[in-house]
């Protein structure tokens, strides 16, 4: 009841409860140490979009709506940051947040990395021959090899990469997705589509929100 008097008050501009009323349900939500009368207008405005959505009737533009998560997402609310699978009645729809996976988007540059790193000592020691200790050989180059690693791996070999991961939103099954190209092959670009590895469920991806929503039940 509260919600949804924030979400008419807010959205619509249409008073469903008399104030008295709504101050009265709001003390008891706060006695009982409810985060919900703690809610912004951002905040409304996103729980509504997220409600529209999965019924089917979106309310704003992904664009739009991307730009009120990170919005709220800068201002550390609980809402938008929450990356715990929720599922809706209405719909059947499950969603959940993915996050960026630091160390497996890392370790795309390995292989330039090492093939570089490796012809780097090779061509010094043929030019410079035992004069130079190999481990400063390295050292030297790694500059230069790290600033050619990330230039191949990012343009040639895994260009536009991005690994994120999250839980399942039906199973909470931890699963990974890969947006990007592999050697000129075209993977995944602003939506990427996975099966669960346990529970076999279709996941949709956004790659800028990073949001993960399985497919609505018929």
């Amino acid at each position: 009841m509260f919600l949804d008097a924030l979400q008419s008050y807010y959205v619509s501009g249409r008073q469903v409860m008399p104030d008295n009323e709504f101050d009265s349900l709001k003390e008891d939500l706060s006695w009982n140490g409810s985060s919900l009368v703690k809610l912004n207008k951002k905040e409304i405005m996103y729980l509504e979009a997220m409600q529209s959505y999965t019924k089917g009737k979106p309310i704003m533009s992904d664009e739009e709506f991307d730009q009120l998560r990170e919005d709220l997402k800068e201002e550390k609310s609980s809402i938008a940051v929450s990356k715990e699978p929720k599922c809706y009645i209405e719909t059947g729809i499950c969603t959940a947040t993915f996050t960026k996976d630091n160390f497996r988007n890392n370790l795309l540059y390995l292989p330039a990395l090492a093939i570089l790193g490796l012809l780097w000592l090779g061509v010094g020691f043929e030019i410079i021959g035992g004069r130079i200790n190999p481990i400063v050989l390295a050292a030297l180059g790694t500059p230069v090899v790290g600033s050619a690693a990330k230039a191949l791996t990012d343009n040639l070999i895994f260009s536009n990469n991005l690994v994120a991961s999250g839980a399942c939103p039906s199973c909470e099954t931890k699963n990974r997705i890969y947006f990007g190209n592999v050697l000129g092959v075209e993977g995944f670009d602003n939506t990427g589509k996975i099966k669960c590895t346990n529970c076999k469920e279709e996941i949709i991806v956004q790659r800028r929100s990073l949001r993960a929503s399985t497919l609505p039940k018929n």
